[in-house]
């Protein structure tokens, strides 16, 4: 249902743009508010989505 909601407040592409995002900021947050240690996957994960957001975006 909020996935329709912000589809019809937004274009879909920027949508999910928000979506991919979510990881990254689950990251960080975690890291800052539960003082969790970053790993090597996370960074790496990061990473590749921030890569993929770059490409996408160019295409």
């Amino acid at each position: 249902m909020l996935w329709n909601l912000a589809t019809k407040w937004i274009v879909a592409i920027k949508t999910s743009i928000y979506i991919y995002v979510s990881p990254v900021i689950t990251v960080i947050l975690s890291v800052l508010i539960l003082h969790e240690k970053i790993t090597v996957i996370s960074i790496i994960g990061t990473i590749l989505i921030l890569i993929g957001l770059v490409v996408s975006q160019k295409s």
